[in-house]
Formats: C-alpha cells, structure tokens, sequence
C-alpha cells in the first residue's frame, strides 16, 4: 500500500511539472486580451493591443481618436446592461483562425450561424517587440 501511495504520488508531481510553461503572446492572445480589457471599460490595458491612430485613420473626421474610442467602447459596455445585448464575447458562435505571415498576422471570427447579422470579425495585427497590435478591425455583415 505504501508503495502505491509514493508512485501515485511520483507521477503525480512528475505530470505537474511540465505545466509551468509561459506561452509566447500570439496574435489571438492580443485579440481575446483587447476584448477583455475594453468589456471592463480596462482602457490602459486594451491600449496595450490596438494602435487607436491605425484603426481610426480610415475616419478622417476623427480628430480625437482615443476619445472617439473610449466613447465607442463605453456605449458597448452599457448596451450590455440591457437584457438583450451582453458584454461578453461568445466564441462558442465563431470558427475561429489565425494567420500569421512573418510580423503581421489576422484572426477571423467566422459566425457559424448564417443567418447571423455580422458574418464575420476579423483583427489585423503586427508585430513590434515581440507583441501584437490590432491596426484594423473589419466588420462583414
């Protein structure tokens, strides 16, 4: 019986040990933390993963991006109280891809319901120190 509880117990920590393994940040890393942080209205942390000038720059009339930015998100946010909407991302509803080519990169969101208003979301993302950065956001209804 002794000897049963020390095996269990050497396999038991020999399979644990393996588990300590920082992952490399990838692009849908980036993806999934920039929806985290702006669903808690977390805007030091969403600027981490998206270049505000990048995404904004096809809407000239932007003159205060990060504002027009933290306004867009907070109105989200609160869409999220109402019993119909919700803050959270449900990525059981998506197939999802990632492809990288070198330093840029882009995850899709493909809705598996067809009849769904919004299609498809896709992040385009490049690389600059070894983190990713969202610079474009595409909507396909």
């Amino acid at each position: 019986m002794r000897y049963i509880i020390i095996i269990i117990i050497s396999i038991t920590s020999l399979g644990c040990k393996g588990q300590n393994k920082t992952l490399k940040e990838t692009p849908l890393m980036s993806v999934i933390k920039l929806q985290a942080a702006e669903a808690v209205l977390n805007f030091e942390e969403a600027k981490k993963y998206i270049d505000l000038d990048k995404v904004f720059e096809k809407f000239p009339e932007s003159h205060d991006v990060e504002k027009q930015w933290k306004e867009m998100i907070t109105v989200l946010h609160n869409l999220g109280n109402n019993k119909k909407f919700t803050n959270q991302f449900k990525y059981f509803n998506y197939t999802i891809t990632e492809n990288v080519n070198n330093s840029k990169a882009k995850v899709s969101f493909v809705a598996i319901d067809k009849g769904s208003k919004i299609k498809e979301i896709s992040y385009s993302l490049y690389e600059i120190d070894n983190k990713w950065k969202v610079f474009d956001i595409q909507y396909v209804n």
